[in-house]
Parts: C-alpha cells; structure tokens; sequence
C-alpha cells in the first residue's frame, strides 16, 4: 500500500505523519486519524488505515505532538488544548492535498475519540465522524479511580500545570502508580505496543487536573455528520453508559463488539471493525 511520509506544522512544532493513497482510483475522501492516550502511528492504526486505503480513501495518520515522531518539547508532554489543535491543522493539512476533494473523516480511538468527537462538533465539514471506545466522560473515570492513586497522582498533575514538567507512567498493574492502572491496561499497552516503536511508557500529569471536567458527552448533539460508534462490550477503561449516550445524541449508529479497550488491534477484530466502518461509509453515501 502507497505510504508516505510527510508533516504538518501545529503550534510552531511539526507532526510527523504517514499519508496513504489508495493504488487504484481513489474516491476523493482523506480519513485523519490518530491514536489514544500517549499511543503513536506505530501501535496498530497502521492496520486500520490500510483497510481505508485499499477501500479508497487516502488517509492521514498523525502522532500528537511531543509524543512519537512528532517535534515538541518537553517530550510525552499531554495538553488536551493542544492536541485538538493538532486535529484542526491535520484537517487544513488533509484539504490542502489531492485526495480530499469529496470530504474529509474524523476517526478517533480512545482520546483521540474524544478530540474527534470535538472536531465534529465544531465545524461543518467534517464528512462523516468514526469513533473507536471513545473516552467520553472524564468524570466517570475519575470517580472509579481509587483515591489513593488519585492522591498520589494530583499533587504530581498540579506541578505540571505550573510549569514544573514531570512524567508518570503511562501504565501499571493495579495498585501500582500509574495514570492507567485498572485491571488489563497495563497489559493491553502491551500487546498494541509494536516492535520498534517510540512509545514510551511516560506521560506529563497535567491533564488529571482537568479531566473530570472533560465530557466530550455533553458535545455529541452539535455533531451534525454521519457517526459511527464502536464499543467493547468488556471495555472497562472508557464507560460504557457515556460511550452509548454519545451515539445516542449524536444521533448515530453503535455497534457493539465483544472486546475489551485493546483488543480492537488485534488482527481479526481490525478486519471485522474496519468492514463495519467500511459498510457504514457506504450506507451513507461517502463511499
């Protein structure tokens, strides 16, 4: 499958991306994506958006940046801000390059389901929004984190804000500090983790100071495209109810699978979720 490296510049800093072109006659449509919380290009959307390419769409596959490839300092740096300014230059990015002519499709998994889900509701020419266990209500999370990691966590997210940069990890088997320490996400890093990647099990705490206030929940009824929601149905890291309310309000179609939160990486539910998504596409006339 074509694949080429470019970049685009956000916030003065460059985001390293892969492009792909379908090798036949493509349908004018880009599909932007990016991966979840601290995740890169690498860690298994390479699956995902060669299905798109071989479908025929081009496809812009990003690393936030000061995560990956990307430019950026200090590095593993996370800013919700920031990152859904990645998004909007990756769509100026996408349009600006053959292969767009027809529409441009957010597809987000996880926190980057969360930006999606802002993207498209934000703006009127997002073609058609495809979400993957999206992070959906921030609250939620907070309150079935156990206090004393909330505890440990808060103090380390404070000097963050404040511009004393620190890293936590990433992950971590319950009852280990770690921003992700509910039971299977350590080892869910893990498995979707590839070879030779640059992921690093390190984050900036920052965002904990505000994430019981980010519901991308509440923006779902301003999103105005074809929405497409994928939810596992033993996926305890994102919450259920408030990943079934966004499709709801958004007025979309969910489908549910039976995996947990990284199980959609693995080679047969890529091919089984990137078919629905396909076939979503289709039924809604941007095939």
């Amino acid at each position: 499958m074509p694949r080429e490296d470019v970049w685009f510049t956000s916030g003065g800093d460059r985001c390293a991306a892969w492009w792909y072109s379908p090798e036949a006659e493509g349908n004018g449509r880009t599909v932007v994506m990016a991966h979840g919380f601290s995740l890169t290009r690498h860690d298994g959307l390479e699956r995902y958006a060669e299905r798109f390419a071989e479908a025929g769409y081009c496809v812009l596959l990003f690393d936030h940046r000061f995560l990956g490839d990307s430019g950026g300092e200090p590095r593993q740096q996370f800013r919700i801000a920031k990152q859904q300014e990645d998004w909007r230059n990756a769509f100026a990015f996408a349009r600006e390059r053959k292969g767009a002519e027809n529409g441009v499709i957010a597809w987000g998994y996880s926190f980057a389901g969360a930006h999606a889900t802002r993207i498209a509701s934000e703006r009127d020419d997002v073609a058609a929004l495809l979400l993957l266990c999206p992070f959906a209500d921030g609250l939620k999370r907070v309150l079935k984190t156990p206090p004393p990691l909330s505890a440990w966590v808060l103090p380390r997210a404070v000097a963050d804000v404040a511009g004393r940069h620190n890293l936590i990890p990433v992950t971590a088997q319950p009852g280990e500090h770690a921003a992700m320490t509910f039971e299977g996400e350590a080892d869910g890093f893990a498995s979707c983790v590839e070879e030779g990647s640059p992921w690093r099990n390190e984050i900036s705490p920052g965002v904990f100071t505000v994430v019981g206030t980010f519901r991308p929940v509440r923006w779902a009824k301003r999103i105005g495209c074809p929405t497409f929601v994928a939810l596992g149905e033993r996926d305890i890291t994102v919450d259920a109810a408030a990943v079934e309310k966004l499709a709801e309000r958004a007025g979309g179609e969910l489908r549910r699978y039976p995996y947990d939160h990284f199980e959609p990486f693995a080679p047969e539910a890529v091919d089984r979720i990137a078919a629905d998504q396909l076939d979503f596409l289709a039924r809604s006339g941007l095939s």
